[in-house]
């Protein structure tokens, strides 16, 4: 595979411009894009100075230059020059040493038209005309009820977004992707005192620092080509609450901004001098381990501490399996709704794999198969054939390794069908668990580590009844 070919192919077809230049500022590569920004075709720019090609800029005001004399990276800067056709251009830049051998030899910078990169002030517009209405994927749709399960960890998460509702503190949301961590914002929202007012979501991964800066914080008229003044969703959520979801991926410099914004109640717009008081309830989510976080330096110190006033992680599906069936059905019962099909449910080979299977995906994981499974189903219930294709790979996996752990649990007398061994052998074991617990449904589906409603519906195949006395 020719990669230079490759290479040559990707950077002729993309929006963004790219400008290489040696140690002496002096242009060695430049691609179709820029052509556009500088206003100067390839041919006349290679082996130029930089500065020949943009004249009206400085050694001062060069990103590339800068970086050329410092070796620090410019990340997300907005740039306005006249380019060398005298047009008013204005780029969202990003500058990197390029270094060998200890030795600054180049810088690569990567520029983005705002143009074509998109205004983000048509996002603000968007939100300002809707203030107290529909707002887009904004729109509030969860409340407590929308937390579904009964395991004792969700139960415990419901009184707790009970008590931090009724607070105007910082709140942390974290957990693993899929858990619902946005159903518990919006619930947090919906139980407090701001339910009335705005409710603004801002996912914070793979926006640039500036753009993002303006997204929050508004913009003043002039302070880049195409500005208006525009209020952030500091101000838009002002009453309300600001949800700032993956947090961790937010920029650090950008993240110090936002926590004197916390602290201070005070916003001011990209080239203003204005300050506005706000009165905004922050609540932040990540999708991992605070700590880790914090280790790995992809969240300030001190902002943590200040977002983590109150603090609540959502549980992985694998440590509340009993709340499995309860999800499973409700999503069938919303797929058959959308589709017109009838379910009458999971067969229980299904039920059984669900609790053995660690759900990486979680409940956003789960929701996903059981919409595969009445899609593809041809009968009135969900059965294993029905799976994806790479569940049932996983299937698979786990079924080997029960086996191998399960070899030499006892002698086996084989005077029956495998089938009649097999549910001998089960009801001798729920038998063991119900004498063990005193005959608690709920202590014994525990132990076994499967929801009470697979242990009744087992109990009812396998004849088996209460036998406690009093």
């Amino acid at each position: 595979m020719d990669y230079k070919k490759i290479l040559e192919l990707v950077t002729d077809n993309i929006d963004d411009g790219i400008f290489v230049v040696n140690k002496n500022g002096e242009v060695i590569f430049y691609n179709e894009s820029a052509d556009n920004q500088a206003g100067v075709s390839m041919k006349n720019a290679i082996g130029k100075h930089i500065l020949d090609i943009f004249p009206k800029l400085t050694e001062k005001t060069s990103t590339i230059l800068r970086v050329l004399k410092t070796g620090t990276p410019i990340v997300g800067d907005i740039q306005e020059y006249y380019n060398h056709n005298h047009k008013k251009v204005t780029i969202l830049s990003t500058s990197y040493p390029i270094i060998e051998d200890g030795e600054i030899v180049g810088v690569v910078e990567v520029a983005k038209d705002m143009i074509k990169y998109g205004d983000f002030n048509e996002k603000i517009d968007k939100i300002r005309n809707n203030k107290g209405k529909k707002i887009s994927n904004e729109e509030i749709i969860y409340s407590l009820n929308s937390i579904l399960g009964e395991s004792d960890k969700i139960l415990e998460i419901k009184e707790k977004i009970k008590k931090v509702a009724k607070a105007s503190s910082p709140v942390l949301v974290w957990g693993e992707t899929g858990t619902g961590k946005e159903l518990a914002v919006q619930s947090i929202h919906n139980c407090s005192k701001r339910k009335n007012k705005p409710f603004i979501t801002q996912n914070c991964a793979a926006i640039p620092v500036t753009l993002l800066e303006g997204i929050l914080f508004g913009t003043s008229l002039g302070s880049f080509t195409g500005s208006k003044d525009s209020p952030g969703l500091f101000e838009l959520a002002d009453g309300g609450t600001l949800f700032l979801d993956e947090i961790n991926s937010m920029d650090i410099t950008l993240q110090a901004k936002l926590l004197r914004v916390i602290q201070d109640g005070y916003i001011r717009r990209i080239g203003d001098k204005k300050t506005r008081k706000v009165d905004v309830r922050v609540i932040a989510a990540m999708n991992m381990n605070p700590v880790k976080a914090l280790e790995e330096k992809k969240i300030r110190e001190d902002l943590f501490y200040r977002i983590n006033v109150l603090n609540m992680e959502m549980p992985p599906l694998r440590e509340r399996r009993e709340d499995i069936s309860i999800l499973a059905d409700y999503f069938m019962k919303e797929m058959e709704y959308k589709t017109g099909r009838e379910i009458s449910g999971l067969s229980e080979d299904v039920y059984e794999f669900f609790n053995a299977y660690d759900w990486p995906g979680n409940i956003r994981e789960l929701k996903h198969v059981i919409e595969h499974g009445v899609i593809m189903s041809t009968g009135e219930e969900i059965t294993l054939k029905d799976m994806p294709v790479v569940l049932n790979e996983k299937r698979s996996t786990i079924e080997k390794s029960v086996h191998e752990e399960t070899i030499g649990i006892g002698e086996i007398v084989f005077d029956k069908p495998l089938k009649s061994i097999v549910n001998d052998y089960e009801k001798q074991v729920i038998e063991k668990a119900l004498k063990e617990k005193d005959y608690s449904i709920n202590e014994t589906s525990s132990l076994l580590n499967i929801p009470r409603q697979t242990l009744h519906y087992k109990m009812k195949n396998l004849g088996i009844s209460i036998k406690k006395t009093l």
